[in-house]
């Protein structure tokens, strides 16, 4: 976070992603995703990152304005990616009049209570969408958006206390508590959920694409030999990662069931992938060594 003083105003700049407020991330993607990258680009987004009024930052000295855009450089930079959860909640709206909104819960920052089972059907559908961006027809691209957000965001499990009188959210308070204030995952009630998100705007959708892209990415960082084959996969036609095999040959083991797998944290299961990837090479090594 960089401190910037105007005259007598002095502000807090984000100086990545993650140090944005949720305001601030979707002023910005609206004017990432609205605006072309033109000469006034970089003094619109200090504006909206600095909240200081463009006429005030126009009426600057020219090399103090100059001094001042390169605090808009990460935008654009692959060095800061967006990891932190700035859109906890979704408010969904009715499907009817007499329905009021309701809030739904995402996960965590960096997919900290991410389940394998739904990391599988959000990343399928993830890249089900940018595969369908490439084409000519995008007629079932905005389904696909859909059922991702519908994988991710959830209603909040609700719990009994107070002798069973009264029904709240589950909270870390709970004896049962899990770290994830959401239903489980049950792919089964996709079909069911993913019209009532249809209706969000636009630019929440793309604040989670932003998020959940950010995340991905570290991932990859942390589990290089897991999204090396994913990679590879990637290269054949309209294809993307292939998890549903994965999960098959880790299920039978310590993890359980299939069932049982698909439920497992997905940093979990990313890392057993990694270390078997990594096996995998060694012994490859070993068997060139001695041909």
């Amino acid at each position: 976070m960089n401190t910037l003083q105007i005259g007598t105003t002095t502000k807090q700049v984000p100086s990545t992603w993650n140090e944005m407020t949720r305001r601030q991330l979707l002023q910005v993607l609206a004017h990432f995703y609205g605006t072309a990258l033109n000469a006034g680009w970089r003094l619109e987004m200090l504006s909206l990152l600095t909240d200081f009024q463009l006429p005030l930052l126009c009426a600057l000295e020219s090399d103090v304005l100059a001094q001042l855009l390169p605090l808009t450089d990460f935008v654009l930079s692959d060095d800061h990616r967006l990891t932190a959860q700035l859109l906890p909640t979704l408010r969904i709206p009715g499907r009817h009049w007499r329905e009021g909104v309701t809030t739904w819960h995402g996960p965590r920052a960096s997919f900290s209570n991410l389940t394998f089972g739904e990391f599988m059907f959000a990343d399928t559908f993830f890249v089900q969408y940018h595969l369908l961006g490439q084409r000519v027809r995008l007629n079932n691209r905005s389904t696909y958006l859909d059922q991702f957000l519908a994988v991710l965001y959830r209603p909040a499990r609700r719990v009994t206390v107070a002798g069973g009188m009264v029904e709240q959210n589950a909270s870390p308070t709970d004896p049962d508590w899990n770290g994830d204030v959401r239903v489980p995952f049950n792919e089964h009630q996709l079909e069911l959920r993913t019209p009532r998100v249809a209706a969000l705007p636009e630019i929440e959708k793309l604040a989670v694409l932003t998020w959940y892209r950010g995340c991905r990415a570290q991932l990859a960082v942390e589990f290089p030999d897991v999204f090396a084959m994913a990679d590879e996969d990637d290269k054949r036609p309209q294809k993307g990662p292939q998890w549903e095999p994965v999960l098959r040959k880790l299920s039978g083991g310590a993890f359980g069931t299939v069932q049982q797998t698909a439920g497992q944290p997905a940093r979990l299961i990313l890392a057993e992938m990694q270390d078997l990837a990594v096996q995998y090479q060694e012994r490859l090594k070993a068997q060139k060594a001695t041909s």
